[in-house]
């Protein structure tokens, strides 16, 4: 089956600057916990203290709950305070025509993403990393080198800086530029160490 996306960056793009206006508050506060109360109403969804549920009627509630979330709700994009809603064929386009496979780092570090099935056998791809949160400056490096060297982890979700230089890398300041920049290199440098120069970042 060929891959095919029927919405593309420039299409969401457009959406994104006519979409409905809705306030960051509005969307965190009381749009997305009142329209998930209701969904979760709707499918009866109780997961009975189950952190996973593996029910089959219920990971089939749990599927069009989430379904209905997205249709219902859109996306909130928060440089246009707008949201970007779709149709329902475009939502099932998107799950029936995902791309097949994709790779992530380069060379003897690099892993490929394929599309999975419900039971699988294959393993996930393992991504590790404090996944954006704040890291002190003095142990940036040591933290994500640690993660590289866990063999289980495939790619690196990377911290944030919480200072550069002892200042914190306030937006739209060069601080934040040279932070960006140093938190590149730095992971970069953290696979090296680790022996993973190609890993996936």
């Amino acid at each position: 089956m060929a891959y095919k996306k029927s919405i593309d960056a420039y299409e969401f793009y457009n959406r994104a600057k006519v979409g409905e206006k809705c306030t960051q508050d509005d969307w965190d506060l009381m749009h997305i916990p009142m329209k998930a109360m209701e969904i979760k109403q709707r499918y009866g969804l109780n997961f009975k203290g189950e952190f996973i549920p593996t029910d089959a009627d219920m990971a089939d509630k749990l599927f069009k709950a989430g379904f209905d979330m997205l249709l219902e709700s859109g996306i909130f994009v928060t440089d246009t305070q707008r949201i970007v809603k779709y149709t329902a064929d475009e939502i099932w386009d998107s799950i029936r025509n995902p791309m097949p496979e994709f790779q992530l780092g380069t060379g003897r570090d690099a892993v490929t993403v394929k599309k999975r099935q419900v039971g699988d056998k294959r393993g996930p791809i393992i991504q590790g990393g404090p996944t954006g949160a704040p890291v002190s400056e003095d142990v940036f490096c040591a933290l994500h080198t640690s993660y590289a060297l866990e063999k289980e982890v495939d790619t690196i979700v990377n911290g944030v800086m919480a200072t550069i230089r002892g200042l914190p890398p306030a937006p739209g300041t060069p601080a934040e530029i040279l932070a960006a920049k140093t938190e590149g290199r730095t992971i970069k440098l953290a696979t090296a160490i680790a022996g993973r120069p190609g890993m996936a970042i």
